[in-house]
């Protein structure tokens, strides 16, 4: 009876251990399953620009309503001018107000940016600007200037100026440096409180230095882009190029390889129907002996004639551009893309009139003064001895306005 205990306990012990174990052990699922195989191109991604807002700049002011006392109508008289890129040119800044026959009774001057650097009178310009109580958007130079300002006065006691200036232009930040030394703090905070983009909504108008990207609410615009962009390029369409090259490298190396084995083959042939005729040659008694009813069968094996591939010729119809492919652009401080003005032009076009919003820029000296029907580029590269412009806007009778432009000339400044 003990045994037959002891056998049972020691059973159970074992049946109870082994059931613990196999719960506790991971079981290979055997099952299998045909999952979709998706591959999404990256021309396909989801892509958005401006959607959402950016983290804010630190003590700067995106947009700025001009004030309605500076706004021209055919009732007040009053006169708008936008000047473009002065770069510290005070003598044409002054030869151009004579230009105009300025009146500050009835005149009111906007800058639209990069007043500052490359010039030889910065701080005397800002000066007289503050005099003329001017308003005036912030461009990539005066940016450039107050954070090495504010970098400037970050550093201790005399460490600001132990700074070598080698220091500095290894950094790329001796002229912005060299000026920022040359301000006064009245002027430096006449700079630090200017927005990025000036709105006159009366006018259905936007004044910036570089730009604004077409789609994106005025409130949602890039600081950066506002005051660095100059073209916009179209990420899903370069990828879907880049695809539609890779494809076609793919498929003219599939049509090589299949051409050369074409190629190959007939070679083969060629070679297989001289031998054969060689042979035929020969005295019939020196030929071997051939089965005949084998005859028909050795014939289709030396004799085959190899026959053009179709889907070599073949090319895809899908190797081209999607029309979605352009309704992402994101802009860029470089020339690599398409003119943003150009797009915003365009898609003005597509807006209701109401809608439709005009803007005064600068920034781009290359292309000089460009004007289309809702952009008006004042940059004429007046540092580089070319010309000075500015944009004299009235009011009309209808409640709208007409710009006229003026221009002078200039020598060249430190640039």
């Amino acid at each position: 009876m003990v045994v037959a205990y002891s056998d049972f306990f020691v059973f159970s012990v074992f049946y109870c251990c082994s059931r613990l174990v196999s719960l506790s052990m991971p079981h290979d699922d055997k099952t299998k399953y045909d999952l979709p195989q998706v591959e999404i191109s990256r021309a396909d991604n989801p892509m958005s620009y401006g959607m959402y807002n950016r983290p804010a700049y630190d003590g700067i002011d995106l947009v700025r309503n001009l004030p309605s006392e500076y706004i021209p109508t055919k009732a007040n008289g009053r006169r708008l001018v936008v000047i473009g890129d002065i770069h510290g040119m005070l003598d044409p800044f002054e030869k151009l107000l004579k230009r105009i026959t300025f009146d500050p009774k009835r005149d009111h001057i906007v800058a639209v940016g990069d007043m500052v650097n490359k010039g030889p009178k910065t701080p005397e310009l800002i000066n007289r600007l503050m005099e003329l109580k001017a308003s005036a958007v912030r461009g990539n130079h005066e940016d450039r200037v107050i954070l090495a300002w504010a970098a400037l006065n970050a550093q201790q006691g005399v460490q600001a100026y132990l700074d070598s200036e080698a220091e500095a232009k290894r950094r790329g930040e001796d002229e912005d440096l060299k000026t920022a030394r040359s301000l006064n703090e009245a002027q430096m905070n006449w700079l630090r409180n200017l927005p990025v983009i000036l709105s006159a909504e009366p006018m259905s108008l936007f004044i910036v230095h570089a730009g604004l990207v077409p789609g994106v609410p005025v409130h949602q615009q890039d600081p950066w882009a506002v005051m660095n962009m100059r073209t916009l390029r179209f990420p899903r369409a370069e990828f879907r190029i880049k695809e539609i090259e890779k494809k076609r490298k793919q498929e003219e190396k599939k049509k090589k390889q299949e051409l050369e084995k074409q190629q190959e083959e007939e070679k083969k042939q060629k070679e297989l129907e001289k031998q054969l005729a060689q042979e035929m040659k020969k005295p019939e008694e020196k030929l071997p002996k051939r089965d005949e009813s084998s005859s028909e069968e050795e014939a289709a094996v030396l004799v085959p004639r190899a026959q053009p591939n179709p889907a070599a010729s073949a090319s895809d119809p899908t190797l081209e551009l999607l029309s979605s492919d352009r309704d992402v652009w994101i802009p860029v401080n470089d020339r690599g893309g398409e003119q943003w003005s150009d797009l915003w032009n365009a898609e003005q076009r597509k807006l209701p009139a109401i809608e439709r919003r005009s803007i005064i820029y600068g920034h781009d000296a290359k292309l000089g003064y460009k004007e289309d029907t809702y952009t008006f580029g004042l940059d004429s590269g007046c540092v580089k001895g070319n010309a000075l412009t500015a944009l004299v806007i009235q009011g009309t009778e209808d409640g709208g306005w007409k710009p006229l432009t003026f221009q002078v000339s200039c020598k060249k400044g430190w640039f």
